[in-house]
């Protein structure tokens, strides 16, 4: 078996018989905010998928899981028919997680019910849903799926061969049935497994650009993370995962005081507790190839050569420094885009956009949910206005930040003007967002993980890969 990575959580498996693909982003960029680090050229992604592939497995809906131009990439045909079926179908069998979990659509996305749904529209024909802890057969390779501790349909994959067993766990936070099931004693060796040591944004950083008040505590909080897997699933050669991205904003501001404020474990880190656990490990990078034979897992002469990246220096650039000061949030910096709508008209969406919505529903149950939103102009002016869901109505409140207007109770959020016009006509993604306004409310989580701004993602998406 050989497995060649593309950066972040996407993997190529070869096992001989099947190439099969985990979660594919393909490209540099993930969106306006985030991309590969280190970085993937196109010419890598060519080159490894040169021969094509015959799966694409998805570990769960987050977009750089099941990311939209990465996936029509994979897709034959080029010709764009919006009134039939939008491509060429696809030979590829796309696995994917699915579960009775109701809808969450103040989640990311439409949710991971959307799944099929986007695959079809993208020209995907042989779909594959599991719920996590099936197992089936792509040819002559198992795949047994683990749920994750999450609560939507997300999979940790076991992938076996006659002669390998490695396990891909994505962003999987370690449930106790895979605990159970590497307890028994007729649990599977692995050769390798592939643990997440991404981390999480502590909270409060971005979207209130609150700075950490106890960094030592987060990063305790990660490693725990990781040792609790290390402890839980033996492996002959584990690999810290899932974490090969950076912030790095495509405007004139500045985002790389977030890469040294959010993320508390990088895979240098990892590695080094390996060590200390007494547990092999190895890094690898975009292009790196590991090779598992004999029962041993080791780096494989691929595009990229082993040694072929310099790691500390890599993660040197997203790791945590509790003395990097968080800025505040800034509405006339911190934005994107042109406004050519007036304020209140986009208010008035935003309400509209607001309707059955999670955050809705909870408002007319309690007579609550009103919210101060300031926006900063391109003229210059910041002015604040109270939004009332339960009775649809905007009230100006006067000039200034929200947060001078507060009277007690309300959530408050101050962005800028073009950014919200940008979010409303789907210009930018959700999750692009992050340090262009600042908040304490789920306003606007819920507004733009609506149902019609996913499907007005899909559609663009279409619409730039039908370009010449």
């Amino acid at each position: 078996m050989r497995l060649t990575s593309l950066g972040h959580a996407a993997v190529l498996v070869d096992t001989g018989t099947e190439r099969i693909l985990f979660d594919p982003w393909l490209t540099q960029r993930l969106d306006r905010f985030w991309e590969h680090h280190p970085a993937v050229p196109d010419r890598l992604v060519r080159e490894v998928l040169d021969d094509g592939v015959d799966y694409v497995v998805l570990s769960h809906h987050h977009f750089d899981h099941h990311h939209f131009p990465s996936l029509l990439r994979l897709v034959d045909g080029a010709d764009v028919d919006f009134d039939d079926s939008p491509r060429q179908s696809s030979e590829v069998t796309c696995v994917y997680p699915t579960g009775p979990v109701p809808p969450q659509l103040t989640a990311s996305g439409l949710g991971h019910q959307a799944i099929a749904w986007t695959l079809r529209r993208f020209g995907y024909e042989n779909l594959q849903p599991v719920t996590p802890g099936d197992t089936l057969t792509l040819g002559r390779t198992t795949l047994r799926t683990f749920p994750s501790a999450v609560s939507f349909p997300e999979m940790s994959v076991l992938v076996q061969t006659d002669d390998a067993a490695v396990m891909l766990c994505g962003d999987a936070l370690l449930h106790e049935d895979t605990v159970a099931a590497f307890r028994r004693p007729d649990a599977p060796r692995l050769d390798a497994l592939f643990v997440p040591a991404h981390s999480i944004s502590p909270p409060g950083v971005l979207t209130e650009r609150r700075p950490l008040t106890d960094p030592d505590a987060v990063r305790a909080r990660a490693v725990a993370n990781f040792d609790r897997y290390v402890d839980a699933i033996p492996a002959a050669v584990t690999v810290p995962s899932s974490f090969g991205w950076r912030i790095s904003g495509d405007g004139t501001s500045d985002y790389d005081w977030c890469n040294r404020t959010i993320f508390p474990f990088t895979p240098v880190q990892a590695l080094r507790r390996l060590d200390e656990l007494g547990r092999d490990g190895l890094l690898w990078g975009p292009g790196q190839a590991i090779e598992v034979k004999d029962g041993k897992a080791a780096p494989a002469d691929g595009p990229v050569p082993p040694g072929g990246y310099d790691f500390d220096e890599v993660y040197a650039a997203v790791t945590l420094d509790p003395d990097t000061p968080v800025p505040p949030f800034d509405a006339s910096r911190d934005r994107y885009g042109r406004q050519t709508r007036d304020a209140e008209d986009m208010l008035r969406e935003l309400l509209d956009r607001l309707v059955a919505t999670d955050y809705w529903y909870r408002a007319l149950d309690h007579g609550a949910g009103r919210h101060v939103v300031s926006l900063y102009e391109d003229d210059g002016s910041e002015t604040s206005f109270l939004l009332d869901p339960v009775t649809g109505r905007i009230t100006r409140l006067g000039p200034g930040p929200a947060r001078g207007h507060l009277a007690g109770g309300e959530g408050w959020t101050e962005i800028a003007a073009s950014t919200l016009e940008a979010m409303l006509g789907a210009d930018l993604l959700f999750g692009s967002s992050f340090g262009l306004w600042a908040s304490d409310g789920v306003l606007l989580s819920a507004v733009f993980h609506h149902p019609s701004f996913y499907t007005r993602h899909v559609e663009r998406a279409l619409r730039q890969e039908s370009r010449p």
